[in-house]
C-alpha cells in the first residue's frame, strides 16, 4: 500500500454517540511557511453553566495561507458530556462479535489507504476524496480519532494521501501522490519538499530521527534532512531499527537495508505489495494472495502467486502476532502459515492493518474500521 481550486478548509466531526470532557479542540493545522491555512475551530461549548463557543481557530496566516476562521460553537446548559467507559474496549460504532465497527465518512467517492494507531485514542486514517474524478485528480483528506468521534478533514489543498506513520502524537509524518511529505506537530501541518521525489506510498520509522518513505525513490529522515537513499520505486516500507529496514517495490522484489546498502531478492514474477518485520522474521505479500517469510538469512515462500487477484496488500503484526489483509480476508499467522481467522468483521474489504500493544485496527476503503483488543 490526486482540481478544482477550492478555497477554505472544512474539518467535519461525527460522534458516534458520545462526547469528549477534553477542552474543546483548537483549530487544526494552522497556517505555516508553506502557506496551509489554518482551520475553523470546532465543537460545543464546555463548562459547569452555559459553555462557552468553540475556541478561535489557531491557523495564523502563512505567507500565502489564510489565517483560521473563528470557532463556530455555540453556548450549551451544561457543557459536553463525558465519553463514558475506557477507550481500548468503549465501541462508539456497532459490535460484530469482538470486533467494533464504524464508518468513518458517509458514501461518496473518498478512499482511505492507510491507519496507524499511536494509543486507543490517537490513530489516524489517510486517503483521499475523489469527487471530481481519479488519480491525479484526487485531493487529500485524513481523519483522526481521539477516542471517542472521528474527526474527518477534507484537504483539497493536499494530494491524495497514501501512508501515515508517528513517532509521538505530536510527530506525525503523511505522504501521498507528490513530492512532499507533510509533519504534523501537534497544531501544524508543513509540506517538506522532498529533492528527487515525485510521489509517495508509504511512510514508516522507529523514532523522529529514522524515518523513511517510499514511492518513486526510497528516502530517509535523519531528523534534519530527506535525502535518498536508493533509486528504487517502492511500494510498502517497515522500519526495523536504525540501519535496518525493508521495502516492497510493488513489482517483484523485495530490498534489505543493513547501515550502508540495500540488497534485493527476487520474490515474485508480478506485484509485491506489502512487507513487515521484527527484526528476526519478515514477511511479504501481493498479487495472487503470494505470501513470503525469510529467517535465518533466506526467504521461504509460504503462498505462491495464484492468480492475478490484488492479493494481500498489507501486513503488520506485533511479535509473533502477525496479519496480513487484502481480497475481502484477513488472515493470522498460525506456526508457519497463515489462515484466516474465524471472526472476520465481514462483508469490509480491508486494505489497511495496524497491530498496536492493546488493539488490532482494521481500516476499507470506503471509510469502514474495525478494531478489537488484542
Amino acid at each position: 500500500m490526486s482540481q478544482a481550486k477550492v478555497l477554505g478548509i472544512v474539518s467535519v466531526l461525527w460522534a458516534f454517540g458520545c462526547g469528549n470532557s477534553n477542552p474543546n479542540p483548537p483549530g487544526f493545522p494552522t497556517g505555516g511557511s508553506n502557506g496551509l491555512a489554518g482551520h475553523p475551530g470546532f465543537g460545543p461549548g464546555t463548562g459547569t453553566g452555559g459553555g462557552a463557543g468553540g475556541a478561535a481557530g489557531q491557523g495564523t496566516a502563512g505567507s500565502t495561507g489564510a489565517a483560521g476562521a473563528a470557532g463556530a460553537g455555540t453556548a450549551g446548559t451544561g457543557g459536553r458530556a463525558a465519553c463514558p467507559g475506557d477507550p481500548l474496549t468503549r465501541c462508539t460504532g456497532t459490535m460484530m462479535g469482538a470486533w467494533c465497527t464504524e464508518t468513518v465518512t458517509p458514501g461518496g467517492l473518498n478512499s482511505f489507504s492507510t491507519i496507524w494507531a499511536n494509543r486507543p485514542d490517537d490513530v489516524w486514517f489517510v486517503g483521499g476524496d475523489f469527487s471530481r474524478g481519479i488519480v491525479p485528480d484526487g485531493t487529500g483528506m485524513y481523519a483522526h480519532f481521539d477516542g471517542c468521534a472521528w474527526t474527518v478533514t477534507p484537504r483539497p489543498d493536499l494530494p491524495q494521501l497514501n501512508g501515515v506513520w508517528g513517532a509521538a502524537p505530536n510527530d506525525v509524518w503523511i505522504v501521498g501522490t507528490s513530492s512532499n511529505v507533510y509533519h504534523w506537530d501537534g497544531a501544524t501541518l508543513t509540506a517538506f519538499p522532498v529533492q528527487g521525489a515525485s510521489y509517495f506510498k508509504s511512510v514508516h520509522g522507529t523514532s523522529s530521527t529514522d524515518v523513511w518513505a517510499v514511492g518513486s525513490g526510497i528516502f530517509h529522515w535523519d531528523g534534519i534532512t530527506w535525502s535518498p537513499m536508493a533509486a528504487s520505486p517502492g511500494n510498502d516500507v517497515w522500519a526495523v531499527a536504525p540501519g535496518d529496514a525493508w521495502v516492497a517495490s510493488g513489482n517483484t522484489d523485495a530490498l534489505h537495508f543493513t547501515g550502508a546498502t540495500f540488497s534485493t531478492t527476487t520474490l515474485t514474477d508480478f506485484g509485491l505489495f506489502s512487507i513487515w518485520s521484527d527484526g528476526t522474521q519478515t514477511y511479504a505479500g501481493g498479487e495472487g494472495e503470494a505470501l513470503f517469510r525469510f529467517a535465518g538469512g533466506s526467504w521461504t515462500t509460504l503462498q505462491g502467486r495464484g492468480g492475478s487477484s490484488e492479493g494481500f496488500v498489507d501486513i503488520g503484526g506485533l511479535g509473533a502476532d502477525v496479519f496480513a489483509v487484502g481480497n475481502g480476508m484477513v488472515v493470522r499467522l498460525a506456526g508457519t502459515a497463515f489462515t484466516p481467522i474465524p471472526d472476520n468483521p465481514a462483508p469490509m474489504f480491508f486494505k489497511t492493518i495496524w497491530v498496536s500493544p492493546t488493539q488490532v485496527w482494521l481500516g476499507a476503503g470506503d471509510g469502514s474500521v474495525a478494531r478489537r483488543v488484542r
